[in-house]
């Protein structure tokens, strides 16, 4: 972390009254003492701290890369562009060991080493998103869908990563003023409170969620996907537990380093031992465990993944949408609650309500003795997945042919009437 710059001195090992820095060259592997112009750290840097958090980031990052790839799982490009990260700032921190006085260097160790686990916390939201969608037998979670619970977190994350990258960039120049970098580094604060708030309304979810897949085995609901991973399912919330708590360890160090300003009195900004210790490795840690309990290790099978429909499955889920407006305009729109719901429709009719008939699906209305009869997917496109032969969503005929007297008001204005009908 940059710190406020001082007066350049004048003579190269003797300063005025005025000055405040020794100009001196960089000594062996580039060197600066605290006291020389230009440097730019309270502490000498180990080079091969830096070397060995490279490497050790380089190895669970590359795993998670192959994980993505063996499991199918696309979304862990997240937690992968995480390690990226904590890979590039290491290897900023060695060129700096070596370069101390580089003040590229020095914002750019600084930016990725204070923004890298955002990335990881993301992870973890779409993770458990995910996790409702395959485990939750109402696919819901505090009055959320699957998908946008995990939406909404990621969201507050991208809102807490534009806090602290706007915080990590002022506190991070040089040459500016002592009251300009306490300001970068207030605003940084300010994003990880608000992404531990964050991290503890999710853990409470997460919570949440565990009691619910506890008491939904115990009844002996959807058995098969909670125990058809290579791993126990609830080993998926213990390496998240750990990943939050390990994020939050390090969320608490960089609020107390930070707190206390740049004073060169301030051990953890003068002793590099500190953020090695309490960010660095907690990070590495939440990496590995993330690699032991994978969700693609978990959460594998059929709908494993959210669900993905063709465009011309989207253009006649809009029509038949469409239709269902048309018909609540006219009053001949009656929800039935034994016909499938647009997430059924999406993946293939799972709720189990797939191989109903039409003749079951039909039911009176209570106006007019009339019947709605909404058609089914064919079993061959349920089993396969493609609704391109789907009949329109609704249509409305009387409860018996013989009540049928053409042309009464109430049908001549719904063009889905089929007159034809024998």
């Amino acid at each position: 972390m940059a710190t406020a710059t001082t007066t350049l001195a004048t003579a190269t090992s003797t300063t005025s009254a005025t000055a405040t820095c020794v100009s001196m060259a960089p000594g062996k592997d580039g060197y600066l003492p605290p006291e020389a112009c230009g440097n730019l750290l309270m502490y000498r840097p180990s080079f091969a701290a830096a070397v060995f958090f490279v490497v050790v980031f380089g190895i669970t990052t590359l795993v998670h890369a192959v994980q993505g790839v063996v499991y199918k799982k696309k979304f862990t490009w997240v937690v992968t562009m995480g390690g990226i990260w904590e890979i590039a700032a290491m290897l900023m921190g060695a060129l700096l060991a070596k370069h101390q006085n580089s003040e590229t260097y020095d914002t750019l160790h600084t930016i990725l080493f204070l923004l890298a686990p955002l990335w990881i916390n993301a992870f973890l939201y779409m993770t458990l998103g995910r996790m409702v969608w395959f485990f939750d037998e109402r696919k819901k979670l505090a009055g959320l869908s699957a998908q946008r619970f995990g939406s909404l977190f990621v969201w507050l994350d991208i809102f807490s990563f534009l806090i602290q990258a706007t915080g990590a960039i002022i506190s991070s120049q040089t040459g500016v003023s002592n009251s300009s970098i306490m300001l970068g580094l207030h605003i940084y604060m300010g994003g990880i409170g608000a992404q531990e708030f964050f991290i503890l309304c999710f853990t409470v979810m997460l919570i949440t969620l565990h009691r619910r897949l506890i008491a939904q085995e115990k009844r002996g609901i959807m058995l098969e996907r909670l125990h058809n991973g290579t791993m126990p399912w609830r080993w998926l919330f213990y390496g998240m537990y750990f990943a939050l708590t390990m994020i939050t360890v390090r969320i608490i160090f960089r609020i107390c380093q930070y707190s206390k300003g740049t004073d060169a009195n301030n051990a953890m900004l003068s002793h590099e031992a500190y953020e090695y210790v309490l960010d660095a490795t907690p990070m590495f840690l939440s990496l590995v465990a993330l690699n032991v309990t994978h969700p693609g290790r978990i959460i594998s099978g059929p709908d494993a993944s959210w669900p993905r429909l063709s465009r011309k499955e989207k253009k006649e889920l809009k029509r038949q949408q469409k239709a269902e407006k048309e018909a609540r305009k006219k009053g001949l729109y009656y929800p039935d609650t034994n016909t499938n719901s647009q997430e059924d429709f999406a993946h293939g009719g799972d709720s189990g309500v797939a191989e109903q008939t039409p003749l079951n699906m039909l039911r009176y209305q209570e106006e007019g003795g009339h019947q709605s009869y909404t058609a089914p997917p064919a079993a061959a496109a349920v089993s396969h997945g493609h609704y391109d032969d789907v009949p329109p969503v609704t249509a409305y005929y009387p409860a018996h042919d013989h009540d049928y007297q053409p042309p009464s008001a109430r049908w001549e204005g719904y063009s889905s009437y089929d007159h034809s009908r024998a």
